[in-house]
């Protein structure tokens, strides 16, 4: 899933949380979003730890890598996150940041698709 969402996310135990900037998909343009990594899902908010209206759920198991992309965006501390058929950039503060980031998406990407083969294997048998 991609996209808004009308639900409110329940977010209880984020892996991670924190500003980032995102680049939007029709303009190109960076926009500061408060990001939460939960549950193999991506939300992004205008403000600090108010979860009522996520401006966009990205749910990971539909993205196969994440990497720094600093040639691409020509913006320092800059990452994307991708899948054969679609890419999303993101830029976090510094470079701690970056690279804690792109740790804490991979692996709910590698959980993310592993789940998703274990429920494809139970749903087919062995």
């Amino acid at each position: 899933m991609l996209g808004g969402s009308t639900a409110a996310p329940v977010i209880r135990n984020p892996t991670k949380e924190g500003w980032l900037e995102k680049q939007s998909r029709i303009l190109r343009v960076w926009k500061k979003r408060w990001v939460v990594l939960e549950n193999s899902k991506l939300y992004t908010f205008r403000n600090e730890k108010e979860y009522a209206n996520p401006t966009e759920v990205i749910d990971l198991s539909v993205f196969s890598s994440v990497k720094s992309s600093e040639d691409v965006t020509r913006r320092p501390h800059s990452f994307d996150v991708y899948s054969n058929e679609y890419g999303f950039s993101l830029c976090a503060p510094s470079a701690n940041d970056k690279e804690a980031w792109i740790r804490a998406i991979g692996r709910d990407i590698v959980m993310a698709r592993t789940n998703q083969w274990q429920d494809d294997v139970d749903a087919y048998g062995e």
